[in-house]
């Protein structure tokens, strides 16, 4: 009973403060968390910096993200597994160059599912200037990716949309994110998701199959990785709208020359229409520098 007092009153003195600071509507989930501005949206969420009233009572920065499901996903009855998946994913990784996930709830009173995640300092890799990079950060963007898609599949997953609007660039830290219609293949937990219907992907950088239709695997990861560093090694991107309509005449058009000759066969492999082709190498790894 002392417990449930002492919440209430730190949230009603937090909730003082904060109206001082910000002169706008805040929506507080479950007594704890405040929506502040909203800092990106997309098809299947919106994310909000947020507050947490315990780190604001006691004068500590928050550091923290709110996302929740867009309006359209919160009439589906299943919501709350499917946000409660991503969490588990994220759980599960633990990985330096994953973002990391703290908390989910499901509002008391609006029973809109949550995740609360850290919050991320620098720019997307769609927001960096391709040309401003060195050949000794590409090498290392390609290293760091590599590693860490080869974790979250260790791990029997697959992102599912692995594009430069996915990836956080701050100085020496880059940060995979956004595990949103990220799958869990060997224990077959699979949220039902029409992909076409909801544009749950970006066609620049899916796999061909992806857009007629397949569900993600670990080698459509693969091609959407191959396709963003192939932009970032040639400055300029593989496909300009559909990989689906442009792979076959792009296919014998592919620039390599930019490319780490090492590396040359590896992208052939990971950029062919036929998934089986598809692997990570990482051997390689060895020879980048």
């Amino acid at each position: 009973m002392k417990e449930k007092n002492l919440i209430k009153e730190i949230s009603k003195k937090s909730f003082k403060k904060k109206l001082k600071k910000i002169k706008s509507d805040i929506s507080l989930l479950n007594n704890r968390y405040y929506l502040g501005e909203e800092i990106a949206k997309g098809g299947l969420s919106t994310v909000y910096k947020a507050t947490d009233i315990y780190c604001d009572y006691f004068d500590e920065p928050s550091n923290i993200v709110i996302k929740i499901p867009s309006l359209e996903l919160q009439e589906n009855k299943d919501i709350s597994a499917f946000v409660y998946s991503e969490y588990l994913f994220l759980k599960k990784l633990n990985h330096n160059n994953i973002v990391k996930v703290l908390d989910f709830g499901i509002d008391n009173e609006s029973n809109i599912p949550y995740i609360v995640l850290e919050y991320l300092v620098g720019s997307t890799l769609s927001e960096i200037s391709i040309s401003n990079m060195d050949n000794k950060f590409k090498n290392r963007l390609f290293k760091t990716l590599l590693k860490t898609i080869e974790h979250v599949h260790s791990k029997n997953i697959v992102h599912a949309d692995i594009t430069p609007s996915n990836i956080m660039i701050n100085e020496n830290i880059i940060t995979l994110f956004d595990f949103g219609i990220s799958q869990d293949l060997k224990e077959n937990k699979e949220i039902s998701l029409e992909y076409k219907k909801i544009k749950a992907f970006n066609p620049k950088y899916s796999a061909p199959e992806i857009l007629l239709g397949a569900k993600p695997n670990k080698q459509s990861d693969i091609f959407s990785f191959a396709c963003i560093m192939y932009e970032i090694y040639n400055c300029k991107p593989l496909f300009i709208k559909n990989s689906l309509n442009e792979a076959k005449n792009n296919k014998s058009r592919y620039d390599l020359s930019k490319i780490p000759f090492f590396l040359r066969t590896w992208f052939n492999n990971s950029l062919d229409t036929n998934p089986d082709k598809r692997v990570l190498l990482n051997g390689f790894i060895n020879f980048i520098k």
